[in-house]
């Protein structure tokens, strides 16, 4: 059984925390453009990460942040952004809020790039002024070497990682045929490109990286990205739990 706070009974949360559930789980992403997948995909992957890991280790689970920050990909019908002095404001109001309700330690699960600094940010000020323990995970990034155990290629923005993760949750959050090799831009290094001239982006320079749609590789993949993000959270806790007041 997974707990998810909006779910639960304000009763139900304070009869848990903090004596018997200590931990919380905060998926952040935002609203993208990414190729022949979902706008969403940034928010559905660390949210089934998150379902994965808050059964696992009896964490619960809270509703995913869906608006980050989109820069290159602005342009492109449906994306949205936050400005970033908002968006941190917003995360360290929830890190507070966490905090005010007695959660200990908040494992934030991040599924796009653009947030990554001002996430890590916050993590620090949640730690040396709220008195929380705080983990930011970016998971494409802890499993880039999976994605090249599975596909034999390095990943991208809306590439074969992503891609294949989000088939494997519901092969309808893909369409096949809406690809073409139009949509895809290979980074040029020494170059800051807006908009970005195409939305599936790959940053190698072997071409590698380009979507599978293939649903039985993406379930492959999947798994073995929820496994090695459920052990890092593993070990970070435990080190936590040892070694730090």
């Amino acid at each position: 059984m997974v707990y998810h706070l909006e779910r639960m009974l304000w009763q139900k949360v304070r009869e848990l925390v903090p004596e018997k559930i200590d931990t919380i789980i905060l998926p952040v992403g935002t609203m993208e453009a990414h190729g022949a997948a979902c706008l969403g995909t940034d928010v559905f992957i660390p949210v089934d990460i998150g379902e994965y890991v808050a059964e696992k280790f009896n964490f619960i689970l809270a509703p995913p942040v869906w608006y980050g920050i989109t820069r290159s990909l602005l342009s492109y019908a449906g994306s949205l952004t936050i400005e970033p002095d908002n968006f941190r404001l917003y995360i360290l109001d929830l890190l507070k809020s966490f905090g005010r309700h007695d959660f200990r330690k908040v494992i934030i699960l991040n599924g796009h790039g653009g947030n990554n600094s001002i996430l890590k940010d916050c993590a620090s000020v949640g730690f040396r002024e709220y008195g929380l323990k705080v983990a930011v995970i970016h998971w494409w990034i802890m499993c880039s070497e999976i994605t090249k155990e599975v596909y034999g290629q390095e990943g991208g923005h809306a590439g074969i990682d992503e891609t294949g993760y989000v088939v494997s949750i519901d092969p309808g959050l893909a369409n096949k045929e809406y690809y073409s090799d139009d949509l895809v831009y290979e980074n040029i290094p020494a170059t800051d490109v807006y908009p970005a001239p195409g939305t599936i982006l790959l940053y190698n320079d072997k071409g590698e990286g380009k979507p599978d749609f293939d649903y039985e590789k993406g379930k492959v993949y999947s798994v073995k990205v929820k496994e090695m993000v459920a052990g890092a959270i593993k070990s970070i806790i435990r080190g936590w739990d040892i070694n730090s007041k």
